[in-house]
């Protein structure tokens, strides 16, 4: 049986978890609020975000402008850099499997379009590394300035001095 102490202290329990307002769910309209507030904050700060990097991308592009880099103007005071011309096609060789010669464990085909050479072929040689690859392949891959070396080892495309 409960003695009226004990009962006194379960009244005054449940009166305080009653009258507490900070109970752990307060209700969906608190939450609610609160999200609002914390989208709106999210929104404000990734609004602040981009118009800063617009900011920054601007006044980058004007310190450009006013150097001169931004549209491609070369210096007056320089003259223009005249570029080399491409190096001469190596020797064109026919191929045939058992009578000619080429470097490299993949000397049987195109290191370019992977395709295997054929007896008859029209191939060109390095003279650098003597790899070799077939005539139209090579020519294309020399025709660009900037890759005038051999595709398999980057040995440069023109023929080493004789001595």
């Amino acid at each position: 049986m409960a003695t009226p102490e004990r009962a006194g202290r379960r009244n005054a329990t449940a009166t305080a978890i009653a009258t507490n307002r900070w109970g752990p769910y307060s209700g969906a309209g608190d939450f609610a609020g609160n999200m609002a507030i914390i989208l709106a904050s999210l929104l404000a700060a990734l609004a602040l975000a981009l118009a800063l990097h617009a900011g920054v991308r601007c006044l980058l592009r004007r310190r450009r402008q006013r150097r001169g880099l931004d549209d491609g103007d070369e210096d007056p005071e320089k003259p223009p850099v005249a570029e080399e011309p491409a190096p001469p096609p190596p020797p064109l060789l026919v191929y045939s499997a058992s009578g000619t010669r080429l470097a490299g464990a993949g000397a049987h085909e195109c290191a370019i379009c992977l395709a295997e050479f054929a007896d008859g072929d029209a191939v060109r040689a390095m003279p650098a590394c003597a790899h070799g690859f077939h005539a139209r392949c090579i020519e294309r891959w020399l025709a660009v300035p900037a890759a005038a070396s051999c595709p398999t080892c980057r040995a440069p495309a023109a023929a080493p001095p004789q001595p």
